[in-house]
């Protein structure tokens, strides 16, 4: 077993792509979020768009692996509505208790801040790395953003496990992230 989670939803393939990059270039176990209806076609599209500007957040299938057994969980998620997707709310929220050290990326189509901003808020904890590249920069195998995300998430884990405590790769943050 990995001590890195990566953990993502997708509904047009773009996060998917990267989640799988970064998985292998992280040596990452991979959890699919997936959501018990459908988000196919437009009615898909303009589900997700109510959902997101509504902050519903839709039911999730149960995941396969726990968190809480991960040095380090990261979490990616397409933009809607400049939010992270409703599964990976959903997720966040089901698990905020069991995520103390995670890393954030998001795929976009104007912006990324505010969701990355937002997730962060929903597990009350600083990321240790952040990463929001364009379907644009995913479908052209961007390489030295993935690749500074990928280094900065590989030394605080290696720094962590090392010395068998996260304390030092964490800012000021809440209690529960020391």
């Amino acid at each position: 077993m990995s001590n890195t989670l990566l953990v993502f939803y997708s509904r047009s393939g773009t996060t998917r792509a990267l989640a799988c990059r970064l998985a292998r270039e992280l040596d990452a176990d991979l959890e699919e979020i997936r959501e018990r209806h459908d988000r196919k076609g437009w009615r898909g599209f303009l589900r997700s768009l109510f959902e997101s500007l509504s902050g519903r957040d839709p039911a999730i299938v149960p995941c396969r692996f726990k968190p809480a057994d991960y040095a380090l969980v990261v979490v990616g998620t397409p933009v809607w509505a400049e939010r992270p997707a409703g599964p990976v709310r959903r997720y966040l929220l089901d698990h905020e208790a069991e995520l103390n050290h995670v890393a954030f990326f998001c795929t976009y189509s104007h912006n990324g801040a505010a969701a990355l901003a937002e997730m962060a808020d929903i597990v009350d904890c600083e990321p240790i790395a952040t990463l929001m590249l364009s379907g644009p920069e995913v479908e052209a195998g961007d390489s030295g953003q993935s690749a500074r995300f990928v280094s900065e998430v590989f030394g605080s884990v290696r720094w962590g496990i090392e010395n068998r405590r996260f304390e030092r790769i964490m800012p000021v943050a809440p209690a529960r992230c020391a």
